[in-house]
């Protein structure tokens, strides 16, 4: 009988030290409010696109998936292929006196680098000629509404990032079963921070490349040039 009475002693000073949340397996985790917040990062390439002039414009057309009557367009495309890539470094601990874990996230590297970015320009214009030339410089316009748009939504992704202080970090970290409950709950959170400017980016970049891509710009452009031939496409640049 003399080591059950000691029972109840070491429940307490267990439930001291671990919070009685621990030693009943509930939902609390140890908090540190000195540690360091997630460490965060915003990236995309500025790389340039790669030029292409090994397709004819059937080719092109094609990939554009657009075909209809010529009314003296480009003929150029651009293709840029977005992606949303993140990874994150998680940190799982299970306490000595708990039927659960707790996990946080230590780091978040989000990329936004492009999985392609390449310019296609007709082989029936010579390298150097006025229509391949217009051709380059439209496409050159789409690649540039790309490229601001790129660095437009990480900067607000990363003030995204830094005003979701409810992502749990080392200060306050999640309860969870295992790692893998872990990494679904974490990409299920850091989604619903990112996703919403990334959604909007995409909006407004169709948006503003359509603006570009109008039938009187096209015409206006094949006025500077004598030598465009005739098209199956209707240009338009994705």
């Amino acid at each position: 009988m003399r080591a059950l009475r000691l029972l109840a002693p070491l429940a307490a000073l267990f439930a001291a030290a671990c919070g009685r949340g621990a030693l009943e397996g509930g939902p609390s985790c140890p908090q540190d409010p000195n540690a360091p917040p997630i460490s965060f990062s915003v990236t995309t390439s500025t790389a340039p696109a790669a030029v292409r002039r090994d397709l004819d414009m059937a080719q092109i057309s094609l990939l554009r998936g657009e075909i209809g009557p010529d009314d003296g367009n480009l003929q150029g495309l651009t293709v840029v292929e977005h992606r949303l890539y993140y990874k994150t470094g998680v940190a799982v601990s299970k306490g000595l006196f708990r039927r659960r874990s707790c996990a946080w996230i230590e780091t978040l590297a989000v990329d936004l680098t492009p999985g392609e970015a390449t310019i296609y320009v007709p082989r029936e214009y010579d390298d150097g000629s006025c229509e391949a030339e217009e051709i380059l410089r439209h496409e050159r316009q789409h690649e540039d509404i790309h490229r601001r748009g790129l660095e437009y939504v990480a900067a607000g992704m990363r003030l995204a990032l830094d005003q979701a202080k409810w992502l749990p970090s080392r200060r306050t970290p999640l309860e969870v079963a295992d790692r893998a409950e872990a990494d679904k709950r974490f990409d299920a959170m850091i989604l619903k921070v990112l996703q919403p400017p990334y959604d909007e980016f995409k909006k407004t970049l169709a948006a503003e490349q359509a603006v570009i891509d109008l039938p009187e710009n096209y015409r206006w452009v094949s006025l500077r040039c004598p030598g465009w031939k005739h098209a199956l496409t209707r240009g338009a640049a994705k």
